[in-house]
């Protein structure tokens, strides 16, 4: 386990992807369960392509570059809740350990995407 990379659709932001059931509970809409159920799907795959291990009780650290589809105002950490939440129990024992950084976002309006690269957190 060094490193994995890994290329994922974009995350629905979270007012597509949640909805308010009570003041304190929040559910999954339909767009964020097939958001999430396709990005397991791809996220096995690539670990399984790169020999990736699951960790435990490992810090890792989540480099993550968006393409948005267009020039619309977004806020890239909108997208770390879910796809945190979405990778946990497949890439990683517990979100707790992961330690995201929102690297770069720029436009891509023919591939739109989120390139993540995911690697232990060293010498600390």
């Amino acid at each position: 386990m060094t490193m994995l990379k890994l290329t994922l659709p974009i995350v629905p932001s979270v007012n597509h992807c949640y909805r308010n059931v009570s003041i304190h509970r929040r559910v999954l809409t339909p767009i964020g369960k097939a958001w999430q159920e396709k990005a397991q799907y791809i996220a096995k795959a690539a670990a399984a392509k790169q020999g990736w291990r699951f960790s435990k009780r490992q810090k890792l650290v989540m480099e993550y570059w968006t393409y948005w589809p267009d020039y619309r105002t977004r806020d890239v950490h909108n997208q770390e809740k879910l796809l945190l939440d979405t990778l946990e129990g497949i890439l990683y024992d517990n979100d707790k350990w992961v330690l995201p950084r929102a690297m770069d976002f720029a436009v891509d309006k023919v591939n739109p995407r989120i390139e993540i690269l995911i690697y232990p957190l060293e010498g600390r």
